[in-house]
């Protein structure tokens, strides 16, 4: 089942990305160049949306090949679909119309009171009512952390389907076959979706892909973390997503301090820093897919051990880098545009 999920969804993704590429352009879903932006030319939208189909497909499919066919009856997985459709169609709109913040949140915050609704809470020990209003808030806070964070080519997609794959791996130790495989078949979509979008661009993911992404990587999380026994394991869920949330902090603590504001569009995220010290966007992506791989499999190690002694190791030497580099990076000039 794991593996037709991830095959079928790469080649679904690599035919339909062309055909939305044309779709795009006959609709006019396209970017256009802005100051704040890197390309220069018009390029299409709708990206997410072929990651979105290429995965749904891929996974039903491969859930029949496994012999696990959807029960009607479990509510869980129709809502955290239901999460991820609503974040995708709010993120297409956004694309094509724009929308206020007020409305962007709502979106969001209704994408991720599904994952809430479909019972998958962290046990914090908390009451329910918080530990709900903690999951909701901490999902539309990544959602946009990986929303800011979709400003080079491939950035997202790549790092996106590293963090899932790392998801599918601990989803499927833990015997949670069927959302391996859907966490597969969106690490395949966006595999596919890549010759299309890096290093040059003939369409973007945007809003409705990072949004999609964003919701796909913070419900795996969570799922990950309710799944994972109680214990210093459950740190590790966290690893995988930590370069966004350092990015969102970042850019949050820069402006702030130059007495900007938080939502303001701009060339002055970590990525963007790096790649005026590395004098090369596609390197810098590069390396940023490899700091994602390094952190996944520090989760994963992290998971499986469950053990205070590495988890601790771990954390330090994450911080310790995170914050070497948010000290470096806050000495090269950046492009507030």
């Amino acid at each position: 089942m794991l593996a037709p999920a991830f095959a079928l969804a790469l080649g679904l993704s690599l035919a339909l990305t062309p055909l939305a590429v044309r779709i795009a352009w006959a609709t006019g879903y396209l970017d256009h160049p802005e100051a704040r932006k890197l390309h220069t030319a018009a390029t299409a939208l709708l990206g997410g949306a072929a990651v979105f189909v290429s995965a749904l497909l891929a996974w039903l499919i491969a859930l029949r090949l496994g012999g696990r066919p959807i029960e009607p009856a479990g509510p869980r997985v129709p809502l955290l679909v239901a999460g991820a459709a609503i974040a995708l169609a709010w993120g297409m709109w956004d694309d094509r119309r724009g929308m206020g913040v007020p409305l962007k949140l709502a979106g969001q915050v209704l994408a991720s009171a599904c994952v809430v609704a479909a019972g998958a809470l962290p046990d914090l020990g908390l009451p329910a009512p918080v530990e709900a209003l903690l999951t909701v808030f901490a999902l539309v806070a990544l959602l946009n952390a990986v929303n800011f964070l979709d400003n080079m080519n491939g950035m997202i997609a790549g790092f996106a389907a590293i963090g899932l794959a790392g998801f599918a791996w601990h989803s499927a130790q833990r015997g949670a076959l069927g959302i391996a495989a859907a966490q597969l078949a969106l690490a395949g979509g966006c595999a596919g979706f890549l010759p299309w979008n890096f290093p040059r661009a003939r369409i973007f993911l945007g809003d409705a892909g990072s949004l999609l992404l964003g919701y796909s990587l913070g419900a795996s999380a969570v799922l990950a973390f309710a799944g994972t026994p109680a214990g210093w394991g459950r740190i590790g869920t966290l690893f995988v997503l930590a370069y966004p949330a350092f990015d969102l902090l970042f850019v949050v603590v820069r402006r702030l301090r130059e007495g900007r504001k938080i939502q303001q569009g701009g060339k002055d995220h970590s990525n963007h820093r790096l790649a005026r010290l590395l004098r090369c966007p596609t390197r810098t992506v590069i390396l940023l897919w490899l700091s994602g791989a390094a952190l996944s499999a520090s989760g994963l190690v992290v998971l499986s051990l469950n053990r205070p002694g590495p988890t601790l190791l771990w954390s330090g030497l994450w911080t310790l880098l995170f914050l070497a580099m948010g000290l470096r990076l806050s000495s090269v000039p950046s492009d507030p545009r």
